[in-house]
């Protein structure tokens, strides 16, 4: 099963390939406009990629146990992503231009200070005591602010892929880490094969998607923050796959 997951992370390094082209050859870098092919192109090849993560990641699904002891793996993306939303919220409050910046700069340091403990937690020896399922929805929460922020305020048009697909990779990120909340905070409730759907969503839409938006044109820390929340979706699904099946028995002498 670890090899459907670890053929998906494969396949995502060449969409994200192929975006990167996109982005450079064929994208207007001052306006966001496609300027070769159709738009619809783009957005029918991400949703091949999103159908496949969704499929993939619930059928190579197995225990989410793992995510609950010691996993540096995991930490590194985790730790990374705690930083950037850490400076994300810094910058924000020291730059704030209304009501509506600073609610979104709190969340980004709730955020911040939630990857950061999932961090420390999976480089430390396991705990027995789940962490409290109210500092992980504390979290997330900047992400259902950005949706409703992107709602009110995106006057984009389809031909624009980067602000039209930012509500996506909001989503997906809000996806995986309500499920990811879950595996930690509510062990009784956890749903492995949502977990590895949407770690692998995250995977696509906020890093394959999103970095070289992040490396082509100009990106704020919680740019970047997003694409290291993508890797660690993609390293979570990787780590509570299903192990291959042996097959025990003999064969029948001849």
């Amino acid at each position: 099963m670890k090899g459907r997951i670890i053929g998906y992370l494969a396949a995502g390094a060449v969409f994200c390939g192929a975006r990167w082209a996109d982005l450079a050859l064929w994208t207007d870098r001052e306006t966001g406009l496609v300027t070769a092919g159709a738009v619809w192109q783009r957005y029918l090849l991400l949703a091949v990629f999103v159908i496949a993560a969704l499929v993939v990641g619930r059928t190579a699904a197995g225990s989410p146990a793992p995510l609950r002891s010691r996993q540096p793996a995991a930490a590194v993306p985790a730790l990374l992503g705690a930083v950037l939303c850490m400076v994300q919220g810094i910058t924000g409050l020291l730059s704030v231009a209304g009501i509506a910046s600073a609610v979104n700069s709190v969340l980004a340091l709730a955020c911040g200070a939630w990857l950061g403990f999932l961090g420390g937690r999976w480089l430390a020896p396991a705990s027995k005591r789940p962490p409290s399922a109210w500092f992980g929805v504390a979290g997330s929460l900047v992400f259902v602010w950005d949706i409703l922020e992107s709602f009110m305020t995106n006057g984009s048009s389809w031909h624009r892929t980067i602000p039209t697909s930012a509500v996506w990779q909001q989503l997906a990120a809000l996806l995986f880490l309500a499920a990811l909340m879950r595996v930690l905070c509510l062990p009784e409730e956890a749903d492995g094969r949502a977990l590895g759907g949407y770690g692998l969503l995250a995977f696509c839409l906020c890093l394959c998607w999103q970095l070289p938006r992040c490396v082509l044109l100009p990106a704020g820390a919680g740019d970047w923050a997003m694409a290291a929340i993508g890797l660690l979706g993609g390293v979570c699904a990787f780590l509570s796959a299903a192990e291959k099946r042996r097959i025990r028995g003999t064969h029948a002498a001849r």
